[in-house]
């Protein structure tokens, strides 16, 4: 009986290792299984999914093959069209600019002509005289008349000029509050801009001799030669050599008599291509016996461009 037994066994085991080898070439079939019971052996049928109980670690990874052929040269692409998106939205915002002045919408008043002076007083109001090129900044609004946009300096008040005779000797930079590019919108807004200026003199001249012992200097540093008052703009000229009323005859400044009592020449300055000032000079001022003293006022611009 043992040994009959010991055959079974042998014979079992042996079906068993075929199964194992039939699973691992055909996943997905179906073994039948003989189990040894009391009644005899019952077959069990086990479908094989080809899963391994337990798999190995991944081999090496094998040598990089050969670079395949180099492909064919494409065609060429169809030439690519300009970019106007940017010259298309500036325009768009120019033509919205120009609806809206016309309308009279301003998000930023562009001076204080387009402010609403019903209720407002005078004092510091915000513009912007072109939102696209400048940003917005304070200036002091006057709606005591006319209305003025007025834009100050660090040299308002009367300044004695520092004892020295050579022409122009003496400099004095004017510095405004607002930068220089804003100031030029302003002036671009409105329809008339001026700015006052004085020379108080004892014994100092001008331009004594077509000589131009003084000068003031223009938005873009340039040295003008006449004074305020002297509406044609001629050099060497002040107001009262343009009316034939300087205290000396054959002189065009009050100042270029160069001897006797305190005078002055003083006037505006009305040329918007080349306002505000930003420089004065002076000479022939060496005391003692010879004094000059310099006013100059804040820009003052009125009305509208459009």
């Amino acid at each position: 009986m043992i040994r009959f037994i010991s055959v079974v066994l042998i014979i079992f085991a042996y079906g068993r290792s075929q199964v194992t080898e039939n699973e691992e070439n055909c996943p997905g079939s179906t073994v039948n299984n003989y189990i040894l019971g009391p009644d005899g052996y019952t077959m069990q049928p086990t479908v094989y999914t080809g899963e391994s109980p337990k798999q190995g670690k991944p081999g090496k990874r094998g040598a990089q093959g050969e670079p395949g052929l180099k492909g064919n040269k494409g065609t060429k692409g169809e030439p690519g069209q300009a970019d106007d998106t940017a010259e298309e939205l500036q325009m768009l915002k120019d033509e919205v600019a120009e609806m809206k002045a016309k309308l009279g919408i301003y998000l930023t008043p562009p001076s204080c002509d387009y402010i609403n002076r019903t209720e407002k007083t005078s004092g510091t109001y915000v513009i912007s005289p072109d939102l696209w090129t400048v940003q917005p900044f304070s200036v002091y609004c006057n709606f005591t008349g006319e209305t003025e946009t007025i834009i100050e300096h660090n040299s308002m008040n009367e300044i004695q000029v520092t004892s020295c005779e050579p022409n122009k000797c003496y400099k004095r930079q004017i510095r405004y509050n607002v930068a220089m590019e804003q100031i030029v919108a302003l002036i671009q807004r409105s329809s008339e801009c001026r700015q006052y200026i004085k020379y108080r003199c004892i014994g100092s001249v001008l331009f004594q001799g077509n000589i131009d012992y003084a000068a003031w200097l223009s938005r873009d540093g340039t040295h003008i030669k006449y004074w305020g008052g002297a509406t044609s703009r001629r050099n060497y000229f002040c107001a009262c050599g343009e009316t034939g009323t300087c205290l000396e005859s054959g002189t065009n400044c009050n100042c270029d008599k160069n001897s006797g009592p305190e005078t002055s020449d003083e006037g505006f300055l009305t040329d918007k291509d080349i306002l505000p000032v930003t420089g004065l000079q002076f000479g022939d001022a060496t005391a003692p016996g010879e004094y000059g003293w310099h006013t100059l006022g804040p820009l003052i611009c009125t009305g509208r461009s459009e």
